[in-house]
């Protein structure tokens, strides 16, 4: 099939886990149609031409691929015969290069790797035996590369228009211990209204820039730069539909709308700050290869030295920032003073200013002293993840534990009331991210706990198991430690999860996404905070 440039096809744009919605919008602005949104996901339909477009300006997609079939895989000779009917001579030269992706196993196909050297196998053999010359296998930089991904017994085989994933701009020279994905990074910035801040001469500052991804994300967007203009290649750059001069026209476009975009004299100040200097090197570094040097600014500052700058007068914008969320326990009463000091800093210094804090644990964040406004679920790799929007002014203001002591004084009822209002609250977040996977769960837990809880307690059993893998789908054990806290004489239970390893049947994507959903059951279920749940 010879696909003409302004013909219209289906396209699927993947996406990290919470940015659908976001990737809808884009692709809407960018000129897709007919968008269909599925998980991690979205279907659209376009033209050639704006296929490019997207993989020249999405913030947010990972891949875009153009499927050519689906069809039923039962057994390794259904695999190979049907990917070898298609006319791959008019995607491959016999004389290019060829690389397959392939996600998914089923009974038939139990590895990804012989999922992937049969689709090979299809592909070489249909050219060879049309031209009776076999394409190579390149590791890096092919000629064309295939993405094919079983789920269900059915395979679906797409064109891999993006080569490789589009979050990789090709400004990130260096990074520090835990960078950010640029398309998330972007994602934060999209829900936190940065585009309409910067827009209105707004500044952006980040007092924990690290490398400084957030940072050039910012400035690509106040700009108007593609994210993928400094990117070496595509994917669909040497397929045999390739219309080079309607992709050159594109590129020359959006390098035009750069040059405009650094020559304005109205760009926003953005800054950032970080406590070490080797991710301040890294950052600089960055910041160079993007092209940006000349507009973004970082420096070496601890916290506590976070303040307004005073070089030039700066319009109130927006504070961005990924702070530690920690993993053990140590780690997290140690960042509760973090977090506590950063709400010090955003509260004393930057009244009229909106905050965005990206966290891997939104129990710190109210830390911070600072009511949220809104609430967005992001995932950063499989850790379910939250970005807290903030409207730095006196009405957000919360008071501290201490000041809540010093105003209730002996008011014990005042104070329960106040408790039993906080953890209802809690509990209807918790209740709103449950996902129905998570809620059903979530529904076992509380009824394996009826009837177990009240055995132990009647033989002063302390410990004892409460789930194990009794699910398929949630494969993990539960065990429920019942004691005294340190301070009080109040039972204090600690819960432990421990994961089994998934089967091969299970795509690694999809076992992650039901951890996550486990970690989001169990506080719900039993009544627990987070923090003693390991």
């Amino acid at each position: 099939m010879s696909l003409a440039s302004n013909d219209t096809h289906t396209f699927f744009s993947t996406c990290p886990k919470g940015l659908e919605g976001l990737l809808v919008s884009e692709l809407a602005h960018l000129g897709g149609q007919n968008l269909r949104e599925t998980v991690a996901g979205v279907y659209f339909d376009a033209s050639i031409e704006t296929a490019y477009r997207v993989c020249l300006w999405s913030r947010l997609a990972n891949k875009v691929l153009l499927p050519l079939a689906s069809f039923p895989v039962d057994n390794q000779e259904a695999l190979y015969d049907a990917v070898r009917q298609l006319p791959w001579q008019e995607h491959l030269s016999p004389s290019g290069s060829l690389l397959v992706d392939f996600v998914g196993t089923n009974e038939a196909i139990r590895n990804t790797q012989f999922g992937a050297v049969k689709v090979k196998d299809a592909i070489v053999d249909c050219l060879r035996d049309l031209s009776g010359e076999r394409p190579s296998v390149a590791k890096r930089d092919p000629d064309l590369r295939v993405n094919a991904r079983l789920s269900k017994n059915q395979l679906a085989l797409s064109i891999d228009f993006s080569g490789e994933s589009l979050h990789k701009r090709g400004y990130r020279v260096k990074q520090g211990s835990a960078p950010l994905k640029e398309n998330l990074a972007a994602a934060i910035l999209l829900r936190a209204g940065w585009p309409e801040i910067a827009a209105q001469g707004g500044a952006l500052l980040d007092p924990m820039c690290g490398s400084g991804t957030l940072l050039i994300e910012a400035a690509f967007m106040a700009a108007d730069i593609a994210p993928g203009l400094a990117r070496a290649s595509f994917g669909f750059e040497r397929w045999l539909n390739h219309r080079n001069d309607i992709w050159l026209q594109r590129r020359e476009e959006a390098h035009q709308r750069r040059r405009l975009g650094l020559a304005r004299m109205n760009l926003p100040e953005i800054r950032g700050y970080d406590a070490d200097v080797k991710v301040i090197r890294a950052a600089e570094d960055n910041i160079a290869a993007a092209g940006l040097d000349e507009w973004l600014r970082v420096s070496r500052k601890e916290l506590a030295g976070f303040t307004l700058p005073t070089h030039a007068p700066i319009k109130p914008g927006l504070i961005v920032c990924n702070p530690p969320y920690g993993e053990r326990l140590g780690e997290i009463e140690s960042l509760k003073l973090l977090y506590a000091h950063l709400g010090e800093r955003l509260r004393n210094g930057f009244q009229g200013w909106r905050a965005a804090i990206f966290t891997g644990n939104p129990e710190l964040g109210k830390q911070m002293g600072l009511r949220a406004e809104k609430k967005y679920k992001l995932f950063n790799g499989t850790i379910a993840s939250e970005v807290l929007l903030f409207a730095i002014d006196t009405e957000a203001f919360v008071q501290s534990r201490v000041e809540q002591d010093a105003r209730f004084g002996q008011d014990q009822e005042a104070r329960a009331k106040a408790e039993v209002k906080a953890e209802q609250a809690a509990r209807e977040e918790q209740a709103q991210a449950l996902t129905p996977g998570a809620q059903m769960l979530a529904n076992r837990l509380q009824k394996n706990l009826k009837q177990l809880d009240k055995w132990a307690r009647k033989n002063g059993v302390n410990a004892y198991r409460l789930y194990d893998a009794d699910m398929p789908e949630y494969a993990a054990a539960i065990d429920i430690y019942r004691g005294q806290g340190a301070s009080d004489k109040r039972e204090k239970i600690l819960v432990h999860v421990q994961e089994y390893a998934a089967p091969k049947s299970v795509d690694e994507e999809r076992a992650a996404q039901r951890f996550a959903e486990i970690q989001l059951a169990v506080p719900y279920a039993l009544h627990v905070p987070a923090s003693q749940v390991s």
